[in-house]
């Protein structure tokens, strides 16, 4: 079964901001580009099969039915909601953030 991704407005704005503070920040174009890369990677996997990802390790999230996906190499996390046939990405946080307040 295939499952329509929609990307918030939010989880762009903070892949916009997690690129821009790659790039101009850290100076570091590639791996702005290796996580864009890995990101568009998870979202293919997130319309074949979510269920793949696991249930977000904290519980309040966990929930509200949320899981998580993991970028490859990257210390970011993609937290998304599996609905019906779609599923909803909500945010895209480093790990090191208490991203839970930010949705």
């Amino acid at each position: 079964m295939a499952y329509k991704l929609i990307v918030t407005k939010h989880a762009d704005e903070l892949l916009d901001f997690a690129l821009h503070y790659l790039i101009y920040q850290l100076k570091n174009e590639q791996a702005a580009v290796h996580l864009l890369d890995e990101v568009e990677k998870i979202y293919d996997r997130l319309e074949e099969n979510p269920m793949q990802f696991p249930v977000s390790q904290d519980v309040y999230l966990a929930d509200k039915g949320y899981h998580e996906a993991i970028v490859g190499q990257m210390n970011y996390t993609i937290l998304f909601r599996i609905e019906a046939d779609f599923v909803m990405v909500a945010g895209i946080f480093h790990q090191l953030e208490n991203y839970w307040k930010k949705l």
